[in-house]
């Protein structure tokens, strides 16, 4: 990613500009004295839409929760491997796709 930084001075005294780069880039690098101090990025949409959902009753309310449940589970869950010659993935279900249409 080809950033172009944002200062503090800009984003204390140009904040409008700033939050419409942010709009339009998705993420931008704060710096002070050149380096980079913090990133701001803008609310992922279909986050916002979850939360929209909840505060309307249409989604759980504690639907963070439970992505982070998943996201848990899946970071330890063990990892399965097939024998060496077996198929793995889709090439296991396309197998027994056609075993099964005939």
């Amino acid at each position: 990613m080809n950033e172009v930084p944002v200062t503090i001075r800009q984003l204390t005294h140009d904040t409008r500009s700033v939050f419409a780069r942010l709009r339009a880039e998705g993420r931008l690098a704060i710096t002070n004295a050149g380096q980079v101090v913090a990133y701001l990025e803008a609310p992922d949409p279909d986050e916002q839409q979850l939360s929209e959902w909840a505060a309307s009753g249409e989604a759980p309310a504690d639907w963070r929760d439970r992505q982070q449940g998943l996201r848990s589970f899946l970071a330890t869950a063990p990892v399965r491997t097939a024998a060496v010659g077996e198929p793995t993935g889709s090439a296991a279900i396309l197998a027994d796709r056609e075993d099964t249409d005939r």
